[in-house]
């Protein structure tokens, strides 16, 4: 039988994706900060979820600013995750804190930690007790059973450090156009700002 809260997360769910499809700038949105909010997310700022994306153990989870997520991904926060601000993950991201004992079967669950400036490539996947640090860059594919140290590039199954990322300048990229370092937002007139900023997050 389905319980009440279940059929209300499905429903808050379905309706984030919905509010992805229709948004062309593929950036967050006001309507997605109130629908994650009610399934129980903490949110510190803006995110940018995209369609088909799932939550399981919505109230463990807790997104930083300017948080943005591929198509068709999976977070399950069983126990606590954290995710840092700018933090930007290619389609079919699998985030999961839950695990069995491989003897017992028995469910263990450990937190994960994810740091600021964080880049995940299609299909990665991040399993319960990793912690990753700061401007780390996750290639495509990888396994992320082990935590990384911050300022690295990974990839692999699992995961490994396979060189030092300098970023010396932290003007990064970014899906808001307040946020690029590459954008013609910051040289253009207040009212066209306003007007940026404005479309972001509709």
């Amino acid at each position: 039988m389905l319980h009440f809260e279940t059929i209300l997360h499905s429903l808050l769910e379905g309706a984030v994706s919905l509010t992805a499809r229709t948004n062309r700038q593929a950036t967050g949105s006001w309507y997605q900060t109130w629908l994650l909010r009610a399934m129980g997310v903490q949110l510190e700022g803006p995110v940018a979820i995209a369609p088909g994306t799932s939550f399981l153990g919505a109230r463990n989870l807790k997104l930083g600013r300017y948080v943005t997520i591929g198509n068709c991904s999976r977070i399950v926060s069983w126990a606590p995750v954290t995710i840092g601000h700018d933090f930007m993950a290619s389609d079919f991201l699998n985030i999961n804190s839950g695990s069995h004992d491989p003897l017992t079967l028995e469910p263990q669950c450990a937190p994960i930690i994810i740091g600021e400036r964080v880049w995940c490539g299609t299909s990665v996947t991040i399993c319960a007790g990793v912690e990753i640090g700061d401007n780390v860059v996750i290639g495509a594919g990888s396994l992320v059973t082990k935590s990384l140290p911050s300022n690295c590039i990974a990839y692999g199954s699992p995961a490994k450090p396979a060189r030092p990322l300098d970023r010396r300048d932290l003007s990064l990229w970014s899906m808001w156009p307040e946020r690029s370092a590459y954008s013609r937002f910051k040289v253009a007139p207040n009212w066209k700002r306003h007007l940026h900023w404005l479309r972001a997050r509709l």
